[in-house]
């Protein structure tokens, strides 16, 4: 249900094996047959509004069980989502956000006071390898608040539904195909590689 709901909204998209239609150049530079444009969700209100209360609803057994007190969400992809989930539980909301260390590039909680102890559902955009929202349970775990035994994000590309040992509660799960660059066998079938983002109208026809 969620996927077409995704598709229709411009959040979502995935190849549909014609190769006369494009595919994704991600920033990695990789290739792939999925995408996930959360900048439809800044454009319209409506979506966020209507994306968020799914993500809710996918969640509800274990937000009654463990109710949050804050939703924290790394920078920048799940900033408006985090706050939206915020406004309609009724809690606060914070976010982390990118920093270079020795260690290399790490989430921070710069601009927040969250409480020792306090209760923090963590949510993405998206999750594929998992590193921001890692990073940002590891933050947050260092400064002694209790983030809770799940998280909850858009679409998971991970191909498994716990991540971090943590229950992963999403709208769409599947396992995207991803190549590189001089690999890809979409490439090889005479289908464009384009970002998806500057060449939407292409993606979404």
């Amino acid at each position: 249900m969620w996927e077409q709901k995704l598709k229709d909204m411009g959040v979502l998209w995935r190849h549909d094996g014609d190769m006369s239609k494009p595919h994704a150049l991600w920033t990695s530079g990789k290739h792939a047959d999925t995408f996930n444009n959360g900048s439809k969700l800044l454009e319209d209100p409506r979506v966020l509004e209507q994306v968020c209360a799914g993500m809710i609803e996918s969640m509800k057994e274990s937000i009654e069980e463990h109710k949050p007190d804050y939703i924290v969400g790394p920078a920048f992809g799940a900033i408006t989502i985090g706050s939206e989930i915020a406004r309609q539980l009724g809690t606060k909301f914070a976010f982390t956000e990118p920093v270079i260390t020795e260690e290399g590039k790490m989430q921070e909680l710069k601009r927040f006071d969250i409480p020792e102890n306090a209760k923090v559902l963590v949510v993405e955009d998206a999750i594929s390898t998992g590193g921001s929202i890692k990073k940002t349970i590891d933050v947050l775990e260092g400064l002694g608040i209790n983030v809770l035994p799940f998280v909850g994000t858009i679409v998971n590309w991970s191909g498994s539904d716990s991540f971090a040992d943590r229950k992963v509660y999403s709208l769409f799960a599947a396992r995207p195909r991803i190549w590189e660059a001089d690999e890809c066998e979409l490439c090889k079938e005479g289908s464009e590689a384009l970002r998806p983002k500057a060449n939407w109208s292409s993606f979404s026809q």
